[in-house]
């Protein structure tokens, strides 16, 4: 998979924009002068280049400034915050680092909630097609189609020009798809294209494969999450209620499911993950489970550490985590700008920079030895057959982990592209962006992790599955939860067969 091409940033979707000339005018945003705008856009290039330390690393710089011209050149006069967005946010995009997130300012972004006009649908990405969860009208029933066209523009192509205004690690697009499911695609649809009063869209029914035209009135985003609240509701969409649980399926098979690394939510929900994990493998260890199935879809990511912790308990091989670990600077010049504007908070983060990293010889600040050391391998452990359920949404810690299991274990990938790059992430101490005359904010992550990882993935790519399974739209509807099927089923047939099943 290739990023898409960047002149693309430089066009328009002409049948889109015919119905968002409105949009200035419904949401009244105030507008600013050339001037300032180009201010805002210089320093955001600027501070990028200066703090994130992974800015090249699926790029070359050449590339990123040719980026910041062209998109530069895009501003002109007289334009509102929502506009400027829409420019800027292709080259926070081009950072290719998921960590590395650009937001609206507080006072647009509450317009665009009370007064904008979105997308009247719930989608979600399966088997590489679009899917509607809800009826618009109760005149009009869709819900399961699949959704080809909104307004005269192939699905894929609209999922294409909002992609290229949020970043990804490297060239990894299941993060994204997932990040638009449900009303995240309107509402950034909204922000990336445009408020149109109406939309034109093609759909195709899955059952007899006719294609059918709809025209559908733009709603209220309060009308949006009403529907989703109902998906959630009736089963359609699950969320986790706890940071993680174990179950044990039979005599033979147990599921351990870590939704996060976060230890707040773990103290939020009276447990601490170490203790958690602990008893979790004693009890599996007694048991004498000889499956276990590692739900991590969920879990993107947390406290640093955790994920080695959990590691320890899953091989006895010694191992390296990362070859190094890099820090931008010692100090930045935009303080000013940032949420690191108090003397105590400077003081504080250079502080720990200084402490943590030293300078090496190729100019390079670098993890001092002894900083954030792995967990010691455990003294038992679990040396049975492992499944781990991924998704887009497996990113950071979740995605470190699930790359620490690729390069050192046999277990067996189900699921989808893990969201996180394999070969590490720009992550640990972020610096918030905020532009002085937009608003418009930026974090901008500045210490770069590179696991010690052999290239057992494509490059800019995450964890693969062994086996890429997604349900139907029917068994989605159903909440029918296809991939952890699939992994009992393999865990049964090793269990009839006493032995591990081998990748395919």
């Amino acid at each position: 998979m290739k990023k898409i091409l960047l002149l693309l940033l430089l066009s328009t979707i002409t049948a889109c924009n015919k119905k968002t000339t409105k949009t200035t005018e419904r949401l009244q945003l105030e507008k600013l002068p050339k001037e300032k705008l180009l201010q805002d856009f210089d320093l955001l290039a600027k501070c990028l280049k200066e703090a994130h330390t992974g800015l090249y690393w699926y790029s070359t710089e050449k590339q990123f400034d040719s980026i910041a011209v062209s998109q530069r050149k895009l501003i002109k006069d007289s334009l509102n915050n929502l506009e400027f967005y829409r420019i800027a946010a292709p080259l926070v995009a081009y950072s290719k680092e998921d960590h590395c997130d650009i937001h609206l300012d507080t006072i647009t972004f509450k317009i665009l909630k009370q007064k904008g006009r979105f997308f009247p649908l719930d989608v979600v990405y399966l088997n590489k097609s679009i899917y509607i969860l809800n009826n618009p009208t109760p005149g009009i029933t869709i819900k399961g189609h699949e959704l080809l066209e909104v307004n005269g523009v192939v699905i894929q192509k609209v999922y294409e020009k909002i992609f290229n205004t949020f970043a990804a690690d490297g060239f990894i697009e299941s993060s994204k798809y997932r990040y638009l499911d449900l009303h995240s695609f309107a509402i950034e649809y909204a922000k990336a294209i445009g408020q149109p009063e109406s939309y034109s869209i093609k759909v195709k029914n899955t059952k007899t494969n006719k294609i059918q035209q709809y025209n559908l009135a733009a709603v209220p985003l309060k009308k949006l999450s009403i529907t989703t609240d109902t998906l959630y509701k009736d089963g359609v969409v699950k969320d986790y209620d706890k940071p993680a649980t174990l179950e044990f399926i039979n005599s033979n098979t147990a599921v351990l499911s870590i939704n996060t690394f976060s230890n707040s939510d773990y103290e939020d929900s009276g447990l601490n993950f170490k203790d958690f994990t602990r008893q979790s493998f004693t009890q599996i260890r007694n048991k004498n489970i000889g499956n276990l199935i590692i739900d991590i879809r969920e879990n993107g990511g947390g406290t640093e550490g955790n994920e080695d912790y959990l590691f320890s308990f899953l091989t006895d091989k010694p191992y390296t985590k990362y070859k190094y670990v890099e820090a931008s600077a010692f100090s930045y010049s935009f303080y000013k700008y940032s949420d690191y504007s108090s003397p105590e908070d400077i003081k504080e983060l250079e502080t720990d920079l200084q402490k943590e990293h030293y300078l090496a010889e190729d100019g390079r600040i670098l993890r001092k030895q002894g900083i954030q050391q792995p967990e010691p391998l455990q003294k038992q452990p679990y040396k049975g057959n492992i499944y781990i359920l991924t998704s887009g949404w497996t990113y950071s810690g979740g995605a470190e982990f699930s790359s620490l299991m690729k390069e050192h274990t046999d277990a067996v990938f189900i699921g989808e592209e893990v969201g996180g790059g394999y070969i590490g992430n720009t992550s640990g101490y972020s610096i918030i962006l905020t532009l002085p005359n937009t608003g418009i904010s930026v974090d901008i992550p500045i210490l770069k992790f590179v696991l010690d990882v052999s290239p057992k993935v494509p490059f800019g790519r995450g964890v693969l599955p062994d086996y890429e399974i997604s349900p139907t739209i029917d068994d989605f509807l159903k909440g029918k939860d296809t991939q952890m099927e699939f992994a009992l089923n393999l865990a049964n047939k090793a269990s009839k067969q006493g032995q591990p099943v081998q990748h395919r």
